[in-house]
């Protein structure tokens, strides 16, 4: 990668100036690259960098993004970076550290959606255990009633629980499932487990 004249202050600058036009991950790529490149580690816009490169990069190369995300943590105890730590070992496999690292962006920020969601679902799928689910999963759903994966993960883990009824009106009324589409869910839900799936952390 050319090197580039700029400081890592501008870089960033850049970065930011970029993110607020909305430009997508084919521009951002090489600006966060450059910055990684140059900032010195444990600055700002080394930690910035990382911090947004992790979580750009995390569905395509999950064991990058986790090691972006650990030289993040190196510095500062940030929930972003858990929770993109998290994302990245559930892609890899690894549940309970990515349940682990939810926990931790939690007790950081308890109200992240996404952290809430994404630990309620490898708690109900991966750990066998629905009921201990329900709390997160519960919040995830009232911060973001309209989101379809939430709310199915929502219904999941109270039919797994034995609640059908609320299962059902939630599929039905927020999805806009028919009753034989939600009869067939339920079926296959409570006859064999769905596999882990996760939000994209966000921020």
């Amino acid at each position: 990668m050319k090197p580039s004249s700029k400081s890592p202050e501008r870089l960033q600058s850049d970065v930011e100036w970029a993110m607020g036009q909305g430009l997508g991950p084919r521009d951002l790529l090489p600006m966060l690259e450059r910055l990684v490149a140059q900032a010195k580690p444990g600055t700002a816009p080394a930690l910035y960098a990382r911090q947004n490169l992790s979580a750009l990069v995390v569905a395509q190369s999950p064991w990058r993004a986790a090691r972006l995300a650990r030289e993040v943590l190196a510095f500062v105890d940030d929930e972003r970076a858990w929770a993109v730590l998290g994302l990245a070992q559930t892609l890899l496999g690894n549940y309970r550290s990515a349940m682990k690292a939810y926990r931790r962006a939690l007790a950081l920020d308890p109200s992240c959606p996404t952290c809430q969601h994404n630990l309620g679902h490898l708690l109900d799928v991966v750990c066998e255990r629905p009921a201990d689910a329900l709390r997160y999963l519960k919040a995830a759903h009232r911060a973001w009633p309209g989101e379809a994966e939430v709310t199915a993960s929502y219904a999941h883990a109270l039919a797994r629980t034995g609640d059908l009824a609320e299962a059902r009106r939630l599929l039905t009324r927020s999805l806009g499932a028919n009753a034989d589409t939600v009869d067939e869910w339920l079926q296959r839900w409570l006859g064999g487990l769905s596999g882990p799936t996760a939000r994209r952390a966000e921020g």
